[in-house]
C-alpha cells in the first residue's frame, strides 16, 4: 500500500514537513535515543499510528540493517488538484464532498466509502486538519480510498468560493436548519459540506453555504454520526439523479 522510508533524520524531516504522507511509523522496542523520542512525540501529536517492531522486522521492511530503529510507511495515494476535479468530472452534474476536518479516521474512511459507492466526483480534505488518510482510513473505506479522487486544499473558504464560481451549489447538514434535505435539488452540480464530530457546522462554514439542510429525527437522539449523515445526503443525491 505504500513505500518505506527509514532512518531517524529522514523520518523526522518528513514528520516536520509533510506528516500527512505518513500512514504509520514502526519503531524499535527501545526508544531511548533522543531522536527516536522526538519522532514518537511528534507522531503522536500528528495522530500518526505507531507500531513497535523488532530490529529484525525493521531490517526486513527497510531492506537494510541501517534503519536506525525506525521505518515509516508512506502513502502512495495521488491527491488531485481541485481544478482537476472540475475539469474532468465523473458525472454530467458534478457531486463533491468536502470534509473540513474529521478527527476520527473511521468516519473519514466511511464517508470516502459512501462517496465512492454513489460515484461522487471527489472528496476534498483540508490540509493539516483532521485525520490523515492513513491505514485506519484505508481499512474503514474498504478499499474505496484507492479509487475515490481525493483532493487537499489549504483554504476551505477559497475552495468553496472556487466551487461556487464554477456553478456548484454548496449545501451542508445542520440540525437547526429549517429546510429538509429532501427539499434540495441535488440534480444540480452540488457540494456537500460535512461538519466535525460533535460540533457540526460552525458559523464560519455555514456563511459559505448556499443552503443548510436538516435531517429529521423522530427518536430520542438529536443527531446522527457524521458518516451516517453524509450517507443520507449522498444517497438522496443519487436517488434524485436516477429518477
Amino acid at each position: 500500500m505504500g513505500d518505506i522510508l527509514y532512518g531517524r533524520n529522514a523520518v523526522l524531516e518528513l514528520l516536520s514537513s509533510d506528516p500527512e504522507k505518513i500512514e504509520k511509523i514502526y519503531m524499535q522496542f527501545n526508544t531511548g535515543h533522543h531522536k527516536l523520542k522526538e519522532i514518537l512525540i511528534t507522531a503522536r501529536r500528528s495522530r500518526i499510528p505507531i507500531g513497535k517492531a523488532r530490529l529484525e522486522k525493521l531490517g526486513e521492511m527497510a531492506g537494510t540493517a541501517k534503519h536506525q530503529g525506525v521505518c515509516a510507511l508512506i502513502s502512495t495515494i495521488r491527491y488531485y488538484q481541485l481544478e482537476e476535479l472540475l475539469r474532468a468530472p465523473r458525472n454530467t452534474s458534478p457531486l463533491i464532498v468536502v470534509l473540513p476536518g474529521l478527527d476520527d479516521p473511521h468516519n473519514v474512511g466511511a464517508v470516502i466509502r459512501t462517496a465512492e459507492a454513489v460515484a461522487a466526483d471527489g472528496v476534498v480534505l483540508i490540509e493539516g486538519k483532521g485525520s490523515p488518510v492513513n491505514a485506519a482510513v484505508h481499512k474503514a473505506s474498504a478499499g474505496a480510498a484507492s479509487h475515490m479522487r481525493l483532493c487537499k486544499v489549504k483554504s476551505l473558504v477559497k475552495c468553496l468560493g472556487t466551487l461556487r464560481e464554477n456553478g456548484l451549489q454548496v449545501v451542508a447538514a445542520d440540525m437547526h436548519a429549517e429546510k429538509n434535505y429532501t427539499d434540495c435539488d441535488f440534480t444540480k452540480p452540488s457540494v456537500i459540506v460535512m461538519g466535525k464530530e460533535g460540533r457540526g457546522i460552525d458559523s464560519r462554514i455555514s456563511e459559505e453555504c448556499d443552503q443548510l439542510l436538516r435531517i429529521p429525527m423522530a427518536g430520542c437522539v438529536e443527531s446522527l454520526n457524521v458518516s451516517v449523515s453524509a450517507g443520507v445526503l449522498l444517497y438522496e443525491a443519487m436517488r434524485q439523479r436516477l429518477l
